[in-house]
């Protein structure tokens, strides 16, 4: 119990003097009740759906020692032996004892930490490959998977919830990795999900609109963002100097170093040169040529390499492990009747039009792209994302991505309505139906972007999870290409 002051008053986390003594001594934390067992320190949320402080008395009924709060609970209700205690911020708090639960296993290796909208994904990929070429052994936390050693698996967010996240960390350091690469969503530097980890390295990639249902406006964004700088005393810190919000964190903190085509920036871009096999740049005078295709991902591999570089390992060195990498879901390619089709994860209205830019320099016959809008997120994005495909696209085909709990044809009306009548737009809530009817009249020579969902083998609706992949329908279409009817027979 001591330490457990000491550690949430060190974060001026304490509202008042604990209530009550605890009759064992706590051995482990939750946040879900049913979870409690003799001994349990358990943490009440205020989540989107559940409210912990509801469950206070299945805790106590449990076994709880110790209930951290920030609400007002009733204390004639507590047994005795049941300590309390009111914080002013329950999500910090139980990150804090989820690390000194488990141990502090980030203690145990370098952790290398990205942020932004865009571009996370890949420039972890890279920097995972970098180091693992380059005998340090790295794990990988990404919207993608989790990966260590000669284990992998499917992720289950961006940024795991607290305590599954030092569990990870837990296997990573027993893995024997001597360092770790890991996506920050903006949800978890909110929800201080890292707790009090150090980072080596702190890379932030842009930042544009998106998950503003949650930050409600681009400030509380990017203060979120902030937060990966501000908090997790990284060693070296990295940002994009062609980003608005980059300049941002560049004046706020000018020991961070910088990259970009800005003349101003640290590491300097320059010579671009784009192709469908790939890019070429310069990096401050050094030649650097890869296979990722577009503007975008030349800066991700940047944001990778000066991690690396930071980190000790020779510029040559870096580059040469870089190349090859492919990301799931990332500008994907597929080839079907002589038409080029593409499976992005692209799902904001900057991201559109950035991969349909991409695409349209590629020279293609003409660029079909099929998108939906997910359910339940950034309403105000939606006729945004709408005029990006429209003013990019030859030909626009709205679908479905993952409703959730809304009605598909509700969100399709937000997104039309940022469509201008002069679009050739189609509209089938058929996610299936859309990527089949794309195949149908795209013509050989087409380029086609199947946008919102990248390596996702699910659509969720009304709370379902059913499985769906934009890859594998593209597969079982190049298997039975020949039999495809024409539209609308």
């Amino acid at each position: 119990m001591n330490t457990i002051l000491k550690i949430l008053d060190h974060h001026h986390l304490l509202c008042e003097h604990p209530r009550g003594y605890c009759r064992e001594t706590p051995s482990k934390v939750v946040n879900d009740s049913r979870k409690v067992t003799s001994g349990s320190v358990f943490i009440a949320i205020p989540g989107s759906k559940f409210d912990g402080h509801n469950y206070v008395q299945t805790a106590t009924a449990n076994g709880a020692v110790l209930l951290i709060h920030s609400k007002d609970i009733e204390y004639s209700k507590i047994p005795e032996g049941t300590a309390t205690l009111k914080v002013t911020d329950p999500y910090f708090a139980y990150s804090l004892l989820c690390e000194y639960f488990n141990h502090y296993p980030a203690r145990r290796f370098n952790l290398h930490g990205i942020t932004g909208t865009n571009g996370k994904t890949t420039t972890a990929f890279l920097l995972q490959k970098i180091l693992n070429l380059s005998e340090h052994p790295c794990g990988l936390i990404s919207t993608v998977k989790y990966a260590f050693g000669n284990y992998e698996r499917e992720a289950s967010r961006t940024t795991p919830e607290a305590g599954e996240l030092q569990e990870l960390f837990a296997e990573i350091a027993a893995s024997g990795c001597t360092d770790a690469v890991m996506e920050f969503s903006s949800h978890g530097l909110a929800q201080h999900r890292a707790g009090a980890t150090r980072l080596e390295t702190a890379i932030f990639t842009n930042l544009t609109r998106d998950h503003l249902d949650y930050h409600y406006d681009m400030e509380n964004y990017f203060s979120a963002k902030k937060k990966l700088f501000a908090d997790y005393d990284a060693v070296h810190k990295i940002v994009n100097l062609d980003d608005r919000y980059g300049q941002r964190l560049k004046n706020e903190m000018p020991e961070t170093i910088s990259f970009g085509t800005n003349p101003d920036a640290d590491y300097h871009i320059s010579d671009i040169t784009l192709k469908a096999s790939g890019s070429s740049f310069s990096l401050n005078g050094f030649q650097i040529k890869t296979n990722l295709c577009g503007e975008h991902n030349i800066y991700n591999l940047t944001g990778a390499l000066i991690a690396a570089i930071q980190n000790g390992i020779p510029e040559t060195q870096a580059a040469a492990a870089a190349q090859g990498v492919k990301v799931p879901g990332r500008l994907e390619h597929f080839n079907l009747n002589g038409c080029h089709f593409y499976v992005d994860y692209a799902h904001t209205p900057d991201a559109l039009e950035r991969v349909l830019s991409l695409l349209r320099k590629l020279n293609g016959r003409r660029l079909i792209t099929v998108f939906g809008c997910g359910g339940d997120r950034d309403r105000s994005k939606r006729p945004l994302m709408g005029k990006a495909v429209a003013l990019n696209s030859d030909i626009t085909i709205v679908t479905s991505d993952n409703p959730r709990n809304e009605e598909p044809s509700a969100i399709i009306s937000e997104i039309i309505a940022g469509i201008p009548e002069s679009a050739q737009s189609t509209i089938e809530p058929d996610r299936h139906s859309a990527i089949r009817y794309a195949a149908q009249i795209a013509q050989p020579g087409d380029i086609i972007l199947i946008a919102g969902k990248g390596h996702e083998n699910y659509q969720e609706i009304q709370g379902i999870k059913h499985y769906f992949d934009d890859r594998q329908e593209l597969l079982n279409l190049m298997q039975n290409g020949d039999k495809l009817p024409p539209p609308n027979s």
